[in-house]
């Protein structure tokens, strides 16, 4: 009996020896590195919540893990990594707060289920606001890029309820949704019935992930006239704008080559792209900062406007709808240089005579 007893208790050792072992060499694997990428706030239910802000927000973050979950890890940034407000660690509570995220990111499901720990995060803090969506009724009006239409399209249904954030209700409630007519490739002077599923338009400037529509499709029969023409400009400048005396007190630059947008689509019928193509008009993407983002230095904002000649349209820029194009800031106060002390006065000897 004593010799099973040792024998089970050398077994036991061995096993505890074994674990901590390959404990110490798997942590002597992880490394510390630091990857870039984004994170992305959804609320859990979509129909209920919104949190602002809904665009990508840049981050900074530095970890420990083995080389396999740092190249996950540095994939899932790339796409965006989804935090869920309303589940885990992130609750749904209504209001504004302000977020620590290390270790939020750290408890989220998609890092908890590797061998990684979050050693810092920058930026350290985000701002969101968190509220409740309300229905709104929104008429639907057709929406074609590089064609148009003969005539007004037939939408079926001509109205859809659009739940949309509380604060955004009253301006929706005076907007139309958009169909969206995909007639790429479709012949002039005939009739199409297309499925088309709907946006909100630019101005109510809220990301798709903050509404849910219902039907979320609709049917659109239409007519095509006949094709605008399109162009592609490599590259487009961003400018900044802002009140003068807001913005004397700080330095805006764009990081990682922040402002410059590539691939931006244009359309236009007959000749209005001809400017452009010739180098006689520019296009310029211009963000407008607040006064009170200049103080809190945010680190991105969306385009806020594109200047175009007229009869001009932005299609997309980079693979995006116009109004959902960030650009990366860094906002810095701008450095007032010390006052040189006053010297003698001209004509005045420089010692007491």
């Amino acid at each position: 009996m004593r010799k099973v007893q040792s024998f089970i208790s050398t077994l036991l050792v061995a096993a505890i020896a074994t674990l901590l072992i390959w404990t110490w060499a798997a942590d002597r694997t992880r490394e510390v590195r630091t990857l870039t990428g984004t994170v992305l706030l959804r609320p859990a239910d979509a129909t209920k919540q919104f949190v602002d802000p809904a665009q990508p927000q840049s981050v900074s973050l530095t970890l420990k893990a083995s080389p396999a979950t740092i190249t996950k890890l540095q994939t899932l940034l790339e796409q965006g990594l989804v935090l869920p407000i309303g589940s885990g660690p992130l609750t749904g509570e209504p209001g504004q707060r302000m977020l620590d995220l290390a270790p939020i990111i750290d408890q989220c499901p998609e890092v908890l289920a590797t061998d990684a720990s979050v050693v810092s995060v920058r930026p350290d803090r985000l701002e969101v606001r968190v509220g409740a969506m309300v229905p709104v009724r929104m008429p639907v009006v057709a929406a074609a890029s590089l064609v148009m239409l003969r005539g007004d399209a037939d939408v079926q249904p001509a109205e859809v309820q659009a739940l949309v954030p509380e604060p955004a209700a009253e301006a929706a409630s005076k907007e139309q949704a958009e169909a969206i007519i995909d007639a790429k490739g479709l012949p002039d002077g005939t009739q199409h019935v297309v499925d088309a599923p709907l946006r909100l338009p630019d101005s109510l400037k809220l990301a798709p992930s903050q509404v849910v529509f219902t039907p979320d499709r609709v049917k659109v029969k239409f007519t095509v006239a006949g094709k605008s023409r399109s162009f592609t400009l490599p590259t487009v400048r961003v400018e900044v704008a802002g009140a003068p005396e807001d913005l004397k007190g700080f330095e805006v630059s764009f990081p990682d080559k922040g402002d410059i947008i590539r691939d931006v689509v244009l359309s236009a019928p007959g000749d209005a792209l001809l400017p452009i193509e010739n180098g006689q008009a520019r296009v310029v993407a211009v963000v407008h900062l607040s006064p009170e983002e200049l103080s809190k230095r945010i680190t991105q904002k969306t385009v806020s406007a594109w200047v175009v000649p007229p009869g001009v349209q932005v299609e997309s820029a980079g693979g995006q709808r116009p109004s959902e194009v960030i650009v990366p800031l860094k906002i810095e106060p701008r450095t007032v240089p010390a006052a040189e002390p006053a010297g003698p006065a001209a004509g005045a000897s420089a010692t007491p005579g």
